[in-house]
């Protein structure tokens, strides 16, 4: 069994990184290490349980070995971190987006191809019910064709993370700004939703209120393949959290609210409430992690992977313009 008798290394203590360490624990895994160069990130790791840590990620893989690997450190160390656990034989879960740029993304693809790793890129929202009552419905247009959409994602980053690391200040080094932080996930599940995207127009402001270097506000236009086109808007600024996608169709308006986790249909006449959860968000960064340790043990492709996330990175670039 993949609990027992395979080692884990989570690579990043942040924010996301603990996330994952918990519920990898909740889950029944306890053969786990962790790597991070900040001892303050270890010693909150200590409280969770009794782990290997390590300061240096190099002397875990050789004193480790590890066979399944969660990336999580700063985006611009994706790739390199990647290529390591390749080295080392190890399946790799990589968190979003999958770097900075696209140098190396192709060869790292090749590697983990040829050394027949899995290899997935983190996908949340595609495992949130919201979404997947809100996929199901659109698909079979059972409130009629889809035709527009909005999508605002909004949060103010000096609430959102006290400890704002310097990567999302920086400019295209380290990976910062709302681009590439915060609107890849619109962008992969919108694209799950209406299709193959075909073109995209960016407006990216250039004022900075938090004083940022890189973009704190950008608006993205869309148009998918088969038609449908939207808006994308993200910031940091907002001092109210948003995170809504209103989907217009031939019969009315529907509405999936990720704050208030519900979805809603209306028109002129009627407003029905279609899903309701329980605002437990964390239960899609579970249903993540099963999935992926399950294509791990299978040898099953996942269907969010490498390619899917180079791509994802691909349309983020060619959007930011700073």
């Amino acid at each position: 069994m993949i609990k027992k008798l395979t080692p884990i290394l989570v690579i990043g203590a942040g924010s996301i990184g603990m996330r994952h360490l918990k519920n990898l624990v909740s889950l029944g895994y306890n053969n786990l290490a962790v790597s991070d160069p900040d001892k303050k990130k270890l010693a909150a790791v200590r409280k969770i349980g009794n782990f290997n840590l390590y300061e240096n990620v190099k002397t875990v893989f050789q004193k480790e070995k590890p066979k399944v690997v969660f990336i999580c450190a700063p985006t611009h160390l994706h790739v390199p971190l990647a290529n390591l656990a390749l080295d080392y034989d190890a399946d790799i879960f990589i968190e979003k987006p999958l770097s900075t740029t696209l140098a190396g993304t192709n060869s790292l693809i090749k590697k983990a191809k040829d050394n027949n790793r899995i290899a997935m890129v983190a996908c949340n929202f595609l495992f949130y019910k919201g979404l997947q009552n809100l996929q199901k419905v659109v698909r079979k247009r059972i409130y009629g064709k889809p035709l527009l959409y909005r999508s605002a994602n909004g949060f103010y980053m000096p609430l959102y993370r006290k400890n704002i690391h310097k990567s999302y200040i920086a400019k295209n080094q380290t990976g910062g700004g709302v681009i590439l932080d915060h609107t890849s996930h619109p962008i992969y599940y919108l694209s799950t939703l209406f299709g193959n995207i075909q073109k995209i127009v960016s407006f990216v402001s250039k004022k900075h209120p938090l004083g940022f270097q890189s973009e704190e506000m950008a608006l993205l236009m869309l148009e998918h393949k088969n038609g449908v086109i939207g808006s994308i808007s993200s910031d940091y600024i907002s001092k109210r959290t948003t995170h809504r996608i209103e989907v217009v169709t031939e019969n009315g308006l529907l509405t999936l609210d990720l704050r208030s986790d519900r979805l809603v249909f209306e028109d002129r006449k009627i407003k029905k409430e279609l899903y309701r959860g329980d605002k437990d968000f964390n239960k899609m960064f579970i249903e993540e992690i099963k999935y992926f340790l399950n294509c791990v043990k299978r040898r099953a492709k996942p269907f969010y992977g490498l390619p899917e996330g180079r791509d994802t990175l691909k349309t983020l670039i060619q959007r930011r313009q700073l």
